[in-house]
């Protein structure tokens, strides 16, 4: 019975929502006048722009989707309130006879209430006959919808929220504030600061699962408290504008305004008028140098990739890149019991304490999961990967060893396994690959003659990576199941290999190593973090671990 209740009280929350999204068209706000505000709304109309094509590029199925800034006719932002009021009483009503669930959902939407009432003032304002500024409110649904239901999201998303109307002014402030140009500067700075968090909570919310793993790996400050600091400083600067406001107007200022007024009206239209001719001129010098500068950078990024894939090809030929080798893990099927996966093994009590203590030494993970399965340490690996991709901050390069290359390629292709020294030169295609301004920058590092000249020295191959890996910040490298990695004549993976990648992360700040095997690892001269875990269920019924 409870089961149903709470399916019920989602299903109608939803509809309420989607009610939300009107056909009214709205007015022009009194204190706004379009023609006079000289782009002082740019920061504004570009936030929205932003976040429309960020957002066109996130979502992906038509039931996430508000259809924001594709409908025909606007959404009334006041009626948002109204709306959002009238879901809280419903399911206020039923909370004393229904289950707590409804209790909760009441409270969540209470609260989510006087955010929209406070964000629908600032879209209210804004809008100038122009529909474009309602995607706010449909990232403010769209947010609703993806920690609806979900008790850990709700009450982070309720903190943020709390956040932010703390640093937004009430309702009634728009309608009775000054209509100056730096208050309408204010007000649009304002919007883009709001459009930016709403942004970054909607990816964070969306992605719960594996940002809880990026917060673990990163360990950053959070993003969303710089957003909210940026917005506090916006609300003290209107703040102040509104008391200057209130001190000039309560001056006794009459005699010299009528007198001047006259004076002051030809000046201005002497001075709309110079400014309609400047600007004018300056949108076509603008749009003369936008074109010639993204020309010139389309040329040079062509250039760029051109050289960079020439070497690249110079250092693996037809062996599969990194993205292939990820895409043959990935079609892998992995054997592994509940417990195995690194959600649930325990791990993460390790990770979080490298992360926090030790990251400036490199990770070797280690362990099995019994008879008849595979190890956890290549799912592991993978979501590293996925969650460390989409980081902007992030360079990071992987190399997957227990892969053979040729297992799922045509017949007549031979099989292709990693050694000691495939691997390095995988890690420099692929660093290249990600930032082909480094052979620009440095030709007398990246070139032919240099690469064919390290050909049979592992030690010149590590030196060329290294020289190109110190310019990198914040550099990741993931080495998955290195027990699985060849020697060859040129190189050991204990003696030469391991060695290498170690020194590299304890002697440099910005890089992070991470290497997963099923062995423990051999003895070194340089320290390393070390995290063994063995799923396999001994007697006492707890897994072994150790770190």
């Amino acid at each position: 019975m409870t089961s149903n209740s709470e399916e019920n009280s989602v299903e109608n929350g939803h509809a309420q929502l989607e009610k939300i999204q009107s056909e009214v068209k709205l007015s022009y706000q009194d204190w706004y006048r379009t023609g006079v505000d000289f782009g002082f709304y740019a920061p504004a109309k570009e936030a929205c722009s932003v976040s429309k094509d960020r957002l066109d590029k996130l979502l992906h199925s038509q039931d996430d989707e508000f259809r924001y800034g594709r409908q025909e006719q606007g959404i009334k932002p006041g009626e948002v309130l109204e709306k959002l009021l009238q879901l809280q009483n419903e399911i206020e009503s039923k909370s004393n006879k229904k289950s707590p669930f409804a209790k909760r959902a009441s409270d969540f939407i209470y609260n989510y209430a006087g955010f929209g009432e406070q964000i629908s003032s600032l879209v209210r304002v804004l809008l100038p006959e122009s529909p474009e500024y309602t995607v706010t409110l449909g990232m403010v649904f769209l947010l609703f919808k993806a920690v609806v239901t979900q008790r850990d999201r709700e009450e982070a998303l309720i903190g943020l929220v709390e956040s932010i109307s703390q640093r937004l002014p009430v309702t009634n402030f728009y309608e009775t504030v000054f209509p100056t140009n730096a208050m309408k500067a204010c007000v649009a700075r304002i919007y883009a600061r709001v459009m930016k968090i709403l942004d970054e909570a909607i990816v964070y919310f969306r992605g719960w699962r594996l940002n809880k793993l990026v917060d673990a790996l990163i360990h950053n400050k959070s993003k969303f408290q710089d957003l909210i600091d940026d917005l506090e400083v916006e609300y003290k600067t209107m703040q102040e504008l509104k008391d200057a406001g209130h001190i000039a107007q309560t001056s006794d200022m009459m005699d010299v305004v009528t007198d001047t007024n006259r004076i002051v009206t030809k000046l201005y239209e002497n001075f709309k008028s110079q400014t309609t001719a400047i600007s004018m001129s300056m949108e076509i010098l603008h749009a003369k140098m936008h074109t010639l500068t993204t020309q010139s950078n389309s040329m040079m990024a062509f250039e760029m990739t051109k050289h960079g894939r020439a070497l690249q090809e110079a250092l693996i030929g037809s062996n599969p890149d990194a993205a292939e080798e990820l895409d043959l893990v990935l079609l892998r099927d992995f054997h592994l019991s509940p417990k195995d996966h690194w959600e649930n093994n325990g791990i993460m009590e390790g990770f979080s304490s490298w992360s926090q203590t030790r990251r400036d030494l490199p990770l070797w993970i280690c362990g099995t999961s019994g008879p008849n399965r595979d190890s956890w340490v290549t799912e592991l690996s993978i979501d590293i990967v996925h969650a460390l991709q989409p980081q902007m901050e992030v360079t990071l390069l992987h190399a997957f060893c227990d892969v053979e290359s040729g297992a799922s390629s045509p017949a007549g292709e031979e099989s292709y396994r990693l050694t000691a020294s495939g691997l390095v030169k995988r890690l420099l295609a692929q660093l290249l690959e990600l930032h082909p301004e480094l052979a620009y920058k440095h030709p007398d590092v990246c070139n032919n003659w240099r690469f064919q000249k390290a050909e049979g020295s592992f030690a010149k191959l590590w030196g060329i990576f290294e020289q190109l890996a110190v310019r990198i910040s914040n550099l990741f490298i993931v080495v998955d199941r290195v027990d699985g990695c060849e020697a060859d004549e040129k190189a050991s993976v204990v003696d030469d290999l391991l060695p290498a990648l170690v020194n590299m992360a304890v002697r440099l700040s910005e890089v992070t190593v991470i290497v997963t095997s099923i062995y423990d690892p051999p003895e070194m001269d340089s320290p390393l973090c070390y995290l063994q875990l063995d799923t396999r269920r001994p007697r006492d019924g707890r897994g072994q671990r150790s770190w």
